[in-house]
C-alpha cells in the first residue's frame, strides 16, 4: 500500500477538463456588451430626451449590469464572494444616482466603490481574515472540490501571508482605480466614461 502523499497532486487524473477557451471569451464578451456597450448605448439613446443633467437615463443605463449579475446567479445557483462584490457595486451605484442631484455627482460618487471595497481588501488583510483567501478557496473548491484539502494545509503551512499580501496589493489597486475613475468622470463627456 503506497503512503499518501503530503503535498496536494494538482496533475493528478482527477482534474477537471481542460480550459475552455470558446467558454470564457464568450463570457467576457457577454459581460462587455451587458456592462458596457448597452449602459453606454441607452444612456445615449435617453439622454437627448432629459434636461442635461438629469440622472434617469444613468438610472436606467444601470439596468444592464443588474440582469448580468441576475443571470450568472441564475446559472451558478449560488450566491459567491465575487458575486456579493458585485452586488455591493450595483447596490451603491444605484443608490448614489437616485440620491445624485448631477449626472456627475453620481459618477463621482459610483466611481467611489472601488475605493470602499478597496478598504475591505486591505482591512481584511489587517484582521487576519484575507479576502483574496476566500476567493481562490471557492475556486479551488468549484474546480476540483477533492483538492480543498491540499489547499487548506499549504494555507496553514504558511500560504495565509501570501494572501494578505495579495488582499493588500488588490485593496490599493482598487483604491487606484478608484482615484483613475473619479478623474474621468470628472473630465470626460458622461456618455463616453460610461462606455
Amino acid at each position: 500500500m503506497s503512503q499518501p502523499s503530503s503535498a496536494p497532486d494538482f496533475a493528478g487524473s482527477a482534474l477537471p477538463k481542460g480550459f475552455n477557451r470558446f467558454a470564457a471569451i464568450r463570457s467576457i464578451g457577454t459581460s462587455l456588451v451587458l456592462n458596457a456597450l448597452c449602459p453606454y448605448l441607452l444612456y445615449r439613446l435617453l439622454s437627448p430626451h432629459y434636461p442635461a443633467e438629469s440622472v434617469r437615463p444613468l438610472l436606467y443605463s444601470t439596468l444592464f449590469p443588474i440582469v448580468g449579475f441576475l443571470e450568472g446567479l441564475w446559472r451558478k445557483r449560488s450566491l459567491d464572494a465575487i458575486a456579493l462584490i458585485a452586488l455591493f457595486g450595483i447596490t451603491t451605484h444605484v443608490t448614489v444616482t437616485l440620491l445624485s442631484s448631477t449626472v456627475t455627482m453620481a459618477l463621482v460618487l459610483r466611481s467611489l466603490t472601488g475605493l470602499i471595497i478597496g478598504l475591505f481588501f486591505i482591512l481584511s488583510a489587517l484582521v487576519g481574515r484575507p479576502l483574496i483567501l476566500y476567493i481562490a478557496r471557492q475556486f479551488v473548491q468549484a474546480g476540483a472540490p477533492d483538492r480543498l484539502a491540499g489547499f487548506d494545509r499549504i494555507v496553514e503551512i504558511g500560504g495565509r501571508r501570501i494572501f494578505a499580501i495579495a488582499s493588500c496589493i488588490w485593496g490599493a489597486a482598487l483604491m487606484l482605480s478608484s482615484a483613475i475613475h473619479v478623474a474621468l468622470a470628472l473630465n470626460l463627456p458622461h456618455a463616453t466614461y460610461l462606455l
